[in-house]
């Protein structure tokens, strides 16, 4: 029955059961104040009492009716928001009536048709990110803050050979442990995802891993930190087999060096006969053989040089220089290369300015190697700097770095071409019109010499304004290194 009928007809018939008290009322003290008959007076007092039971029954009928219907319905509305609470929503609630239960029921149908496309809509997309994360072909981790696994993809659990299980919820760096390069076990907050979750920058770092078997497996880790409002909520890991490439870098290193070592010899015997041709030695020369025998011993010269440069940055790569610190005081270290290229920049009339922060201590270092990349920067401005330019050194102290500052006011790198600079065997085009000797290999020696002593390097540079070159190296030093061979020995 509908509530708003039932309660409609309930309040209709208390007022008829009041307005039917107040007539037999009214009619009761009509006979007792005009008649004198005890037995109206009685046969009234029946009919009022009659009246009121049954007017109070029917009342009660009606209520009891209408709470028992409404009970009813309640329970069916508590049975059905119980089924939605537990998740089935596949049907809705049947309930015939336009009351206000009947509105709530209709409430909630269509609260569960939303909750119902929603889910579907969830998921339909879960499915799609689903298939992007197999479609990808490196191994995927995501992790939320605490570095607990939220989802993982077939390839990183093929490459890290981890139990087809449920990994949602386990903690990344308890299932599988990383190595260093020089093989040594990495903690927790040494591996690159973690530092990525506690620093809150990508990370990306070359590690090894140990199948099974014991065989060592070289992993490239791309770890990046995922931001909601500023906070990091997570990272995304992305994990790359890279054992084969790097064998391959090693054999094409070794192949170098050994082929660099076999041009080393024939190359110094023809730069000494040519130059016991020039001295004179084997006679004088006409000028035209003193010209041949001088193109010839320039040609020698860059390819010894080249040859020095790719063994070199062989010895680099393969980890096989010795790294002997020492306390260095930069200002000596500088000013002697300074004055070795006197010859230089007096030739091209170029001013060289130097400047050194007075407190500077002495820094633990490998001079040689700290040498070379002096060597390199100076020797690059002033062969790019024209005639009367000026080259500046600045080093100074910031925070826990000591931080050099080579400058020049020369030709500058094109914009479009600034991002090739450290890569091997790069030379900008305007450079090679200026000065057509070299090998493209300085810089890159140079990067991997600072990169590998703790330190950055990074450049701005404007064509026709010049160029500045900035390096850090830590207040700590160099770390020593044992190896076999050191540069250009």
């Amino acid at each position: 029955m509908n509530g708003k009928v039932l309660l409609g007809r309930t309040l209709t018939g208390f007022f008829l059961l009041l307005i039917l008290t107040a007539a037999l009322i009214v009619i009761f003290a009509y006979n007792a104040l005009f008649t004198d008959s005890l037995q109206v007076h009685r046969e009234a007092y029946m009919i009022v009492a009659v009246l009121i039971f049954f007017g109070l029954v029917l009342v009660a009928a009606v209520g009891f009716y209408g709470l028992r219907s409404i009970r009813l319905q309640l329970k069916q509305l508590r049975y059905e928001a119980a089924r939605f609470a537990n998740g089935d929503l596949s049907r809705r609630i049947e309930m015939q009536s336009n009351d206000e239960i009947g509105e709530l029921a209709t409430t909630f149908n269509e609260m569960s048709e939303r909750l119902r496309e929603s889910y579907q809509r969830l998921a339909l997309e879960k499915q799609r990110d689903e298939i992007l994360l197999e479609s990808i072909g490196e191994g995927m981790i995501a992790l939320d803050t605490k570095g607990q696994i939220v989802l993982i993809n077939n390839n990183a659990i093929d490459v890290l050979e981890l139990e087809e299980k449920e990994l949602a919820g386990e903690v990344v760096h308890k299932l599988f442990a990383l190595e260093s390069s020089e093989e040594k076990k990495l903690r927790p907050a040494e591996r690159p995802e973690m530092k990525a979750l506690h620093k809150g920058e990508p990370q990306n770092e070359v590690c090894n891993f140990r199948s099974r078997e014991g065989k060592k497996v070289v992993l490239n880790i791309n770890a990046s930190p995922v931001f909601s409002d500023g906070n990091v909520e997570g990272a995304i890991v992305v994990i790359r087999d890279v054992t084969h490439e790097k064998e391959v870098d090693r054999m094409k290193t070794e192949f170098i060096s050994l082929a660099s070592h076999q041009l080393r010899t024939p190359l110094s015997a023809i730069r000494w006969f040519t130059e016991m041709l020039l001295s004179g030695d084997a006679g004088k020369l006409k000028s035209e053989q003193q010209e041949f025998a001088k193109n010839i011993y320039d040609s020698c010269e860059r390819m010894i040089d080249l040859v020095g440069s790719l063994l070199n940055i062989s010895r680099i790569e393969s980890g096989r220089i010795i790294v002997d610190p020492k306390p260095t005081d930069l200002r000596e270290l500088v000013g002697g290369i300074i004055n070795d290229l006197k010859a230089k920049t007096e030739e091209k009339e170029q001013k060289m300015i130097i400047s050194v922060h007075r407190d500077l201590p002495k820094i633990n270092l490998d001079p040689h190697l700290i040498g070379q990349v002096y060597l390199n920067l100076l020797t690059n401005a002033i062969k790019y700097t024209q005639k009367g330019g000026e080259i500046m050194v600045f080093i100074s102290r910031k925070d826990d770095h000591i931080i050099s500052q080579v400058t020049d006011n020369g030709y500058g790198i094109p914009k479009q071409e600034q991002k090739k600079v450290f890569q091997k065997f790069f030379r900008a085009e305007n450079a090679v019109k200026v000065e057509t000797d070299g090998t493209g290999l300085g810089l890159y020696l140079i990067k991997a010499i600072i990169e590998s002593s703790g330190g950055e390097i990074w450049f701005e540079s404007e064509v026709g304004v010049g160029t500045t070159f900035w390096f850090s190296i830590p207040m700590s030093g160099m770390k020593a290194k044992t190896g076999e061979v050191t540069l250009d020995s």
